[in-house]
């Protein structure tokens, strides 16, 4: 069974069901980086960024959630789940160079960008990107449990770390315990693929800076765990960054809610895709 990451680190058995096919994906590229999660065409498109070591299956079922009149896209980035062998960049302007082509050229219509920790931070700049190149903007960007970019990196920094102590970095991060039970996702973690790619991913996080840009005009949601440890002011400072109707939203959980409360969050989304605030 393939692994992915959970939560920013933790193992667990990706889905066996694969990703919904679309006969509107014929660009080679978008068919390696887009998992369309339904047939829904028409409304606007949602495309979605996954934590770090997490592919497209963290968005399974989002379709159900957010509603209709939703087409949810997830971004199945390299070196995870059915892109497992292609190598996961550590630079998030290596990233972009190969991403933001690919969804310029999928933006046939109205469209949002969600993304969890370091997603956020992906589909921000990701955002910022296609704006700058003439892509319309989105029509709404929403962050979930990340600070504004141009807030300080308050976390460990964990990617230069020797094997060892970055493996174990990783299940702290996850909430892996050290018992029986959790043997298998030990294992997991400790897999060359899956723990390369995540120091890739921490890397890309860590090495990020960010440089002044025009503010994006679009609707702009940030999402928190009330039991997170990002302070309020780095939340606030979302607001500099764009021009548009702003809110933080917190929802009763913490760094793992995007999973652990699926309807929450998706009832934010929901709204803020109807503009309902």
């Amino acid at each position: 069974m393939t692994m992915t990451a959970d939560a920013d680190g933790a193992a667990t058995p990706a889905p066996r069901t694969t990703a919904i096919p679309t006969t509107a994906l014929t660009d080679p590229d978008q068919i390696r980086w887009l998992r369309d999660q339904n047939r829904r065409t028409g409304g606007i498109r949602l495309f979605c960024l996954p934590h770090a070591g997490a592919g497209a299956s963290a968005f399974r079922g989002w379709p159900e959630l957010v509603g209709p009149g939703v087409q949810v896209t997830a971004i199945q980035l390299p070196g995870r789940e059915d892109r497992i062998r292609d190598p996961a960049h550590d630079s998030l302007e290596d990233l972009l160079a190969e991403l933001v082509p690919v969804l310029a050229r999928a933006v046939d219509g109205p469209y949002a960008l969600f993304g969890h920790s370091m997603g956020a931070l992906i589909a921000f700049e990701t955002a910022r990107r296609l704006v700058a190149q003439g892509t319309p903007a989105p029509q709404h960007l929403f962050a979930s449990a990340h600070g504004a970019p141009h807030a300080p990196y308050r976390n460990r920094r964990v990617s230069t770390l020797p094997e060892p102590e970055f493996r174990r970095a990783m299940q702290s991060l996850g909430g892996i315990r050290e018992d029986s039970a959790k043997d298998s996702a030990k294992e997991a973690l400790s897999a060359s693929p899956l723990l390369s790619t995540l120091r890739a991913d921490f890397r890309l996080w860590e090495t990020y800076e960010y440089v002044d840009g025009a503010p994006l005009p679009c609707r702009l949601t940030v999402l928190s765990g009330a039991d997170d440890d990002i302070p309020p002011l780095d939340l606030a400072l979302w607001r500099e960054l764009h021009t548009g109707p702003f809110r933080i939203r917190v929802i009763d959980d913490g760094r793992h809610f995007v999973m652990r409360q699926r309807r929450q969050v998706a009832e934010v989304v929901r709204a803020g895709l109807a503009g309902e605030f």
